[in-house]
């Protein structure tokens, strides 16, 4: 695998928050449906001799929770806003997933891997009588990729017993497997951790919520208590939305992973039968 620098990992690292900012931004637009509430049958019809109310507000004169009287639904970047200090790894969180989804989408390309042109020529290398293993070394060295160096492993030990050459390449591949697994972890972490830290933050919202109602805070205030609750749940919600495609995502590197390591397998198989041959 070809490895990447630092400076281009911050490089698509900016590119992300910069993106990010710019959709909390458009998303400050998108008002949250929030149903209002629906008065009581008392109240529901209107006084003798007045003109209906379409603007009353429910039983108690105490507007719906998130929704104040005179005041519009809460925005989508507003409700982020409620999740409290939380919030700030979860941004992080979905910050890494996204910077590591599309480094792993780059880095786990079939052309990355298994160049067509590299398969094709070391097949010719190999097919011809006798096998030149300083030939097949040049050609490997000025083409790096990880089935290259899994090459330039067995072609230094050509003239060592076959299985000793056998165990080389299992080493080898066994080395570069780790390799392409190596930043599917943090995807793999992200999943994990995501959920944890929205219940997290669900769980001091409830206490801060309910401490107001043991101190008569919110006593007789239903709303305000309702409201506090659904905030709490804000960072439950952005937990999940983070956890789930990180998990998929993981889930489909992995199976990539796999295809790319059987098409390994059965080309250094190949090769081994072709050196068997030779030897013969």
């Amino acid at each position: 695998m070809i490895p990447y620098s630092r400076g281009t990992t911050a490089l698509m690292l900016m590119l992300i928050v910069a993106a990010a900012s710019l959709v909390a931004w458009a998303a400050q637009g998108l008002e949250v449906p929030v149903k209002a509430p629906t008065p009581p049958p008392s109240e529901a019809a209107p006084a003798a001799g007045g003109a209906p109310d379409a603007a009353a507000p429910p039983a108690g004169g105490a507007p719906g929770p998130g929704a104040p009287a005179g005041q519009a639904p809460p925005t989508v970047f507003e409700l982020l806003e409620m999740g409290g200090p939380v919030m700030y790894p979860l941004y992080v969180s979905s910050i890494l997933m996204v910077a590591f989804a599309i480094e792993r989408a780059v880095s786990l390309r079939h052309r990355r891997i298994l160049p067509p042109e590299f398969v094709q020529n070391i097949r010719s290398l190999a097919a011809e009588r006798p096998i030149d293993p300083d030939k097949v070394l040049t050609y490997c060295v000025a083409h790096p990729s990880p089935i290259s160096r899994i090459f330039q492993a067995a072609v230094r030990r050509l003239k060592r017993p076959l299985p000793e050459v056998e165990k080389t390449i299992e080493d080898a591949g066994a080395k570069e497997v780790r390799l392409l697994r190596r930043n599917c972890r943090v995807l793999s972490a992200v999943a994990y951790i995501a959920p944890l830290l929205g219940l997290l933050g669900t769980v001091l919202g409830m206490i801060q919520c309910f401490s107001r109602v043991s101190t008569g805070e919110a006593l007789g205030r239903a709303e305000r208590l309702a409201e506090g609750i659904y905030q709490a749940l804000v960072t439950t919600a952005v937990g999940l939305t983070i956890a789930i495609p990180a998990a998929v995502i993981y889930m489909v590197f992995v199976a990539k992973i796999e295809k790319l390591v059987g098409e390994v397998d059965d080309l250094t198989l190949e090769f081994v039968e072709t050196l068997a041959q030779d030897r013969a």
